[in-house]
């Protein structure tokens, strides 16, 4: 990483300023009429961004590692978040939520620049100064680094350049057409429970046999490939599209380990509310004795179980469920159920917590259910072994005696 201490002192090579936090990034340049000059792709093997010309994306064969433009002060703040959790004072400022600066390598990021062919830019029109790419730099680098790493995950994969003032829109195409909102069933199913349905009605087709038979992908339904019917290849899904959607939605036996091996693949076990690595303070407590999990805890500013049998277990045999969750950002019982990856995130167990008792208040405010023990909406009891998640909280409140017990190990 090349290291700056001094601030630039020509600002027509994109040292303009050497901070810079997210704004603007809906699709709208807002700080100045004139077209974007360059756009940016990042790339799904290495995660380097590679600069086009905006307007009609011919790559400018000049590349770069975010790492390298970014100052280590960047990168101490996020690691300082990751070990410990921010208060709610620390998080937000003036009651909204507070979005840390970039800080930038100005020499690194006037390098970047200068290995543009400046012909080439003049040549298409766009091109107004080297200050205004050096800033377009600087946005796109600080709004791609906000993302949510699902959002990372499809922005590469989706693989053609975007704006640094087009990114928001972009994903907004790329993510919304594939969300399921409306769905309180916590699992949808896929082409196998289907069959298995169908043949239960007497109505089974042919492709619903294919499937039964292990020779369909259990997901989507079309014909394995010959190499995946191979003696001795066991194969359920016909593409890694098909499987990470499978396996997310197909519900069964082990339904919540593979969803939480997803999420932690893409988030790695850091809450996306208060930043804390909830499976690096797992691994910490794990190792620690257990007279010494306390303070540690103490220290991460964890919210500790309130009741003593709880806590004594996490002090005692800690588990990794005990630190985070993968949780719906659209609750299922407010319609988020039977989805992907872009309607899960991590959040450490204290932040869970919170935002469930939440969900629970804006249900009853909403009236979703009574206390007079009948549903408002009429939602089934039962599909694909799993009860409907209004109902779930229905029972937790309407359950006379078992209120007061129930309330007291959500407390924990």
């Amino acid at each position: 990483v090349v290291s700056d201490d001094e601030p630039c002192k020509d600002d027509s090579h994109g040292c303009a300023s050497s901070s810079l936090t997210p704004r603007n990034v809906d699709g709208e340049k807002k700080e100045s009429n004139q077209p974007s000059c360059v756009s940016f792709s990042i790339s799904k093997n290495s995660g380097r961004v590679s600069i086009h010309l905006a307007e009609t994306g011919e790559p400018l064969c000049v590349n770069f590692d975010i790492d390298h433009v970014v100052e280590d002060t960047t990168s101490e703040y996020f690691l300082e978040q990751k070990v410990k959790r921010l208060s709610k004072k620390t998080h937000q400022l003036n009651g909204k939520s507070f979005t840390p600066p970039v800080n930038f390598h100005n020499t690194a990021v006037k390098q970047v620049v200068d290995s543009i062919d400046m012909q080439v830019l003049k040549e298409s029109g766009t091109f107004s100064s080297l200050t205004s790419i050096g800033d377009e730099l600087k946005q796109f680098v600080a709004s791609y680094i906000s993302l949510r790493e699902i959002e990372k995950k499809r922005l590469k994969e989706w693989g053609q350049p975007v704006t640094s003032y087009s990114i928001r829109r972009v994903l907004s195409t790329i993510i919304a057409p594939n969300a399921t909102i409306g769905c309180n069933d916590r699992y949808g199913g896929g082409a196998k429970e289907r069959a298995v349905q169908n043949k239960k009605n007497n109505n089974a087709t042919q492709r619903d046999k294919a499937v039964l038979n292990g020779t369909a992908c259990a997901w989507c339904g079309s014909e394995l490939s010959h190499a995946s019917l191979a003696d001795g290849v066991d194969s359920t899904y016909c593409s890694h599209k098909c499987a990470e959607e499978g396996r997310l939605r197909r519900g069964g036996v082990y339904a919540s380990s593979r969803i939480r091996a997803q999420v932690f693949e893409l988030e790695g076990g850091v809450c996306r509310k208060c930043g804390i690595d909830a499976h690096a303070l797992y691994l910490r407590i794990s190792a620690l004795q257990p007279a010494e999990r306390l303070n540690a805890l103490c220290n991460a500013n964890w919210n500790l179980p309130k009741s003593g049998p709880a806590l004594e277990r996490i002090l005692q045999n800690p588990k990794e469920g005990d630190f985070w969750q993968a949780d719906h950002v659209v609750a299922v019982a407010e319609g988020g159920g039977d989805c992907g990856l872009e309607n899960l995130q991590t959040l450490c167990t204290p932040c869970h917590k919170s935002e469930t008792e939440k969900l629970r208040a804006r249900l009853r405010v909403s009236g979703s259910f009574k206390t007079d023990g009948h549903s408002q909406t009429n939602f089934s009891q039962v599909k694909n072994s799993q009860m409907d998640i209004r109902s779930a909280f229905f029972s937790q409140t309407c359950s006379g005696t078992s209120v007061k017990k129930r309330r007291r190990r959500t407390a924990d």
